[in-house]
């Protein structure tokens, strides 16, 4: 049996939970401009892009895919248990870590560190070495200062240890619980679908920035169409926390809207959604917009006033039921 070579960056298995009915998604393309439907095996997929090379320079297609499939594997049976209502710690935990290891897989990130070791890693081999850089990678980085784009991708793939880590150092203190969304409009996922950073309060408003440590940061990840991982490091009192098991019902729309608008945007290239219709209100929520700090913090600071607001009401038993925003 031949190694695989077409690698997807969103797993088939992930997707199918996005497909609103038939056995389509529908994809927006933002290099072309399309708009189509089709089937999750045809989407978000690249050859070699978790293609890794062996200290020898040879290349292995096996172990990283193989890695990622034991995952993918449970992920239906951790929506289905979500879905009920009850989140026990297995479907949490794997969830998470379904989550952790989507982060990894985003171009956008991968892009992201690979940058970052072209610019800051040493430029004399010999310290290269002494750091435990091995032969291939002193040639990675050499071949990447020169230009070479499939450099730059095997970089951000040979680093995504470091990112893996890097991300869960930024998220070790969030605790997480999922929102089961009950709204016209569906959750949409793309090709860079984690959105995570810091929020405070300063003279009475709400402003978002990096997540740096020591402050406070929100993370959604959507896990389905109508199911949304939310994450905060600001926990609920020790007796609300264990008192509650049932996971909120939501139908905010301005949520559903708010984390779509953020995954489009910083999507690299692959949108995908429930229906054409979902998938355009999006597309017109950012046309016009350019991917810059200030306006996507802008944005960030919007999503975090209605998250907040939702957790507190969550959590607080008087509060009166959501209503539609």
């Amino acid at each position: 049996m031949s190694d695989p070579k077409r690698h997807h960056i969103l797993a088939e298995t992930y997707q199918k939970h996005f497909i609103q009915e038939g056995n389509c998604v529908w994809v927006h393309d933002k290099s072309t401009a399309k708009t189509f439907a089709t089937q999750p095996i045809n989407v978000a997929v690249r050859t070699d892009f978790n293609t890794a090379l062996t200290p020898e320079g040879g290349l292995d297609r096996r172990t990283v895919e193989t890695f990622f499939s034991t995952f993918e594997t449970d992920y239906p049976a951790t929506i289905q248990q979500l879905r009920t209502g009850v989140q026990t710690t297995d479907s949490i935990n794997h969830a998470i870590a379904f989550m952790n290891l989507q982060v990894i897989r985003s171009p956008v990130l991968r892009q992201l560190m690979s940058d970052l070791l072209v610019r800051f890693s040493p430029q004399d081999n010999a310290a290269l070495r002494v750091y435990g850089v091995h032969d291939v990678g002193v040639t990675l980085l050499e071949q990447a200062r020169s230009g070479d784009i499939d450099a730059k991708v095997k970089i951000g793939l040979q680093s995504s240890k470091h990112l893996a880590l890097g991300v869960m150092n930024a998220l070790k203190d969030v605790a997480y619980r999922t929102i089961r969304l009950d709204t016209p409009i569906n959750l949409l996922s793309s090709d860079n679908p984690v959105v995570y950073f810091s929020v405070q309060r300063e003279r009475g408003k709400w402003r978002s920035g990096l997540p740096f440590p020591s402050t406070r940061i929100l993370c959604f990840f959507p896990l389905a169409k109508d199911i949304l991982l939310f994450g905060d490091t600001e926990k609920p009192p020790f007796e609300q926390l264990f008192s509650e098991r049932p996971s909120q019902i939501c139908n905010s729309v301005a949520l559903v809207r708010r984390v779509n608008a953020i995954n489009a945007l910083t999507a690299e290239r692959t949108i995908i959604a429930p229906t054409e219709r979902d998938l355009s209100k999006t597309l017109s929520a950012i046309q016009n917009k350019d991917f810059k700090p200030n306006r996507l913090f802008s944005m960030c600071t919007e999503l975090a006033k209605v998250a907040i607001r939702i957790n507190d009401e969550h959590w607080n038993t008087r509060s009166p039921p959501q209503a539609r925003a």
